[in-house]
């Protein structure tokens, strides 16, 4: 995430803050429960009360994405920081976005600078997440009102003095949201008492208060917006970033936990290789901040964005408590010591997962929110904010070719074996079997984040034309980037056109020795994707002293043999053999070497994975809409609403972590780790969501008349692919520690 200087600086200044000022105390001020007086003081000097209020009224002005990364700084040290800032911030934002000229200009500056410090008094001891069953009433008494009621969980509630409070104004009101207003209470006046400071699992130092009001007396010039009615849906507004923000607590609270778990891992005596854990730990913690980011730049950009705050917080909350689990696991007995910090992550996570609405609500609303807006934002096309017009309209006429030839085929080719040839060859005419070859030799010299666009769409409709595609263009991208220039003339003009088909011979034990003026290459590659049909193969092989390198093997050498195709679960129609090599020449020149192909070949799968997903996803969608039960279509029953909330997440995250692979290798920058952990969720994850869409079909779908079964076929070889899950989960926890 790129960020003008200003505000890396600021987010640089907080990090410099959380390690000089934070790291050295929390442990203490933890077990104290003490109010951090002095570290308050230091977010006053760093103007962080001030973050998402505008320069105009003495803030920062900060958009929603620096301040996620300022809270996840925070977090990083000690996730109770953030709680007096963002219950303050909340408050701030209330009277920015929706009081009068006068409450801007009265409340807005003092809040920037700390003197105002805020909170928010909503939930009662009867209402809790339903925010329309609060009790506390507000009286219209002449230039006044009186306000009475009882307010849980405030976070600043004794430390604060500033609040925005939601009270009812009509009692009479139908909904009752329409009968709420929204205050600024302020302490200092008779009728507010501060019952009790509520003790806490975790998040502790931080205040959280139960407050009582008795007839408290406010100025009619503190209903915001200076009308009543509205509080609600000006409580409401503020939930987007509420749920952005907790998103961004739990990324610090689950990096700080990783954090734990590498130094203790580096620490262990004869520890040799990093624990597979950290792989699963190191894929989340990423998949939550690019869910959150990806949030953040919605709103910041004026986008409507409740799903995707609320994807963000459901994902990265969960993935947080995972996360500290797991560090504990990774510490042994030593996790649950109260010297060390571990059990502290452990103990603040929970809140992120009760906060701003608990998860099972947040399931909820994102399934209402999936309902009524899916279309807007579904498949890949969620990602073209930004994308080049050119682009754009390759991966929609991608979609529309998915849509009109191979939606109304797929079940009979599918059932029938049927290699998709026909299909391979319109794709052709369309410039996608060139979609990665330069246009210098004719293609059309598309990005990866691009392409990982297209072959989701792909996927999406056939997996085994996702993965015909897959292979051929990991073998382009081979040739185009390490081929000798002898190479790319002769063979990429014709791999563009579709005239040569190459496929990627990813795994198998096969070695090549040095013989004369050629290479000899021995070995076995047992499964090779779409080898019927393919003339050139892109084969790895161990060569002397322990090297590896890609070798560019034709067809029709000698000692090159096929065999017939093999039965598979899925994926019908990919023609897959296996590859045996019994002293194949290859000239000294053709040899090919690059890491990078094999992180080519990690994003196809994601990508695919991704595609998979999607359509099962969707199926599952259209099916529970159709589908009636006890009275009303499935998709109304909260069993099927949380299911469909945790796919859609999933995919979303899924997404985003291929994309940040693609846009890695893009920029040049080594994207072993990245695409690792693409592949590794994706396919997983594709596992998972194909397995909840069955389930939602019920009987239907174990049956060959829904596509769901197939689906379910499909997805297990994209997660055994180059070694399955484990493997891949070395090969990050290996990256890991050569990054540390």
């Amino acid at each position: 995430m790129r960020l003008a200087d200003d505000k890396r600086q600021i987010v640089a200044a907080v990090s410099m803050f959380v390690e000089k000022e934070v790291r050295p105390v929390a442990w203490a001020l933890e077990h104290a429960d003490r109010y951090p007086h002095e570290l308050v003081l230091g977010m006053k000097d760093l103007g962080l009360f001030g973050s998402l209020i505008p320069e105009a009224y003495g803030g920062l002005g900060l958009d929603s994405t620096t301040y996620a990364m300022v809270i996840e700084e925070l977090c990083r040290g000690w996730m109770s920081l953030a709680g007096v800032i963002n219950s303050h911030t909340m408050a701030a934002l209330i009277v920015l976005n929706h009081g009068t000229d006068e409450q801007r200009r009265r409340f807005l500056p003092r809040f920037a600078r700390g003197e105002a410090r805020g909170g928010l008094c909503l939930t009662e001891p009867h209402a809790g997440s339903d925010v329309q069953a609060i009790r506390t009433v507000a009286r219209r008494r002449g230039d006044e009102y009186l306000i009475t009621g009882t307010k849980m969980f405030v976070t600043n509630g004794r430390e604060g003095n500033t609040f925005a409070l939601l009270a009812r104004t009509d009692a009479a009101a139908d909904p009752p949201h329409k009968g709420m207003s929204c205050f600024i209470v302020e302490k200092g006046h008779p009728g507010l008492q501060v019952v009790k400071s509520i003790g806490k699992l975790g998040y502790k130092g931080v205040d959280t208060a139960e407050l009582v009001f008795e007839e408290l007396p406010v100025s009619a010039g503190n209903l915001v917006g200076g009308v009543e009615g509205r509080g609600f849906k000006q409580v409401m507004s503020g939930l987007e970033t509420g749920r952005i923000n907790i998103a961004a607590r739990a990324v610090g609270v689950a990096q700080a936990a990783f954090d734990e778990a590498v130094r203790h891992a580096r620490a262990r005596p004869r520890a040799t290789n990093a624990p597979p854990a950290l792989a699963n730990m190191a894929t989340r913690l990423s998949a939550a901040r690019l869910l959150t980011y990806w949030a953040a730049g919605m709103k910041d950009r004026g986008e409507r964005c409740d799903l995707e705050a609320g994807m963000a917080k459901l994902y990265a909350s969960e993935a947080a408590q995972e996360i500290a689990m797991e560090a504990m696991r990774v510490h042994g007995e030593a996790g649950a010591l109260t010297r060390l910090d571990v059990e502290r992550h452990y103990r603040d996570t929970p809140l992120m997962i009760i906060g701003e609405g608990t998860n099972e609500i947040q399931r909820l609303v994102i399934a209402r929110n999936l309902l009524e807006r899916y279309g807007e934002r579904s498949g890949a096309l969620a990602s073209l904010e930004g994308l080049p017009d050119e682009k754009k309209q390759m991966v929609l006429a991608v979609r529309q070719f998915v849509e009109k030839e191979i939606v109304p085929t797929v079940h009979d080719s599918e059932r029938a074996g049927r290699n998709p040839e026909e299909i391979v060859r319109k794709l052709g005419e369309l410039g996608i079997l060139g979609a990665l070859v330069p246009p210098q030799y004719g293609g059309l010299g598309l990005d990866l984040t691009t392409y990982a666009m297209i072959l989701e769409e792909l996927a999406r409709g056939w997996t085994t034309l996702a993965g015909i595609i897959s292979g051929h263009l990991t073998v382009a991208r081979l040739v185009a980037q390490s081929g000798t220039t002898e190479q790319r003339k002769r063979l990429l003009p014709t791999m563009a056109r579709g005239d040569l088909m190459g496929s990627a011979a990813l795994t198998g034990a096969v070695t090549a020795r040095r013989s004369g003026r050629t290479w000899v290459l021995n070995g076995t590659v047992p499964a090779v994707d779409n080898a019927s049909h393919a003339a050139l193969f892109a084969v790895p092989a161990r060569m002397e002293r322990g090297r590896s390198a890609w070798f560019l093997v034709k067809r029709d050498l000698k000692g090159l043999t096929l065999s017939p195709p093999l039965d598979t679960l899925g994926a019908r129609g990919l023609d897959t053999c296996e590859l045996r090599l019994k002293a194949v020449r290859i000239p000294a020149s053709p040899l090919a070497g690059d890491g990078a192909a094999l992180v080519v070949a990690k994003l196809g799968i994601a990508a695919t994975a991704v595609g998979l997903a999607e359509a099962a996803f969707e199926a599952a969608l259209r099916y529970s809409q159709q589908r009636s039960a006890f009275g009303k279509p499935i998709c109304h029953h909260q069993a099927i609403q949380l299911k469909l909330a945790d796919m859609a997440t999933a995919i979303t995250t899924a997404r985003l972590l291929t994309h940040r692979a693609a846009a890695t290798q893009d920029a040049g920058e080594a994207g072993g780790l990245e695409a690792g952990m693409a592949k590794l969720y994706a396919s997983e994850m594709a596992c998972v969501v194909t397995l909840e869409a069955m389930r939602i079909h019920g009987g239907y779908g174990y049956t060959t008349e829904f596509p769901a079964e197939r689906f379910y076929r499909d997805a297990p070889r994209l997660m055994l692919a180059l070694g399955g899950p484990d493997a891949e989960r070395l090969a990050i926890a290996r990256h890991l520690r050569e990054r540390a």
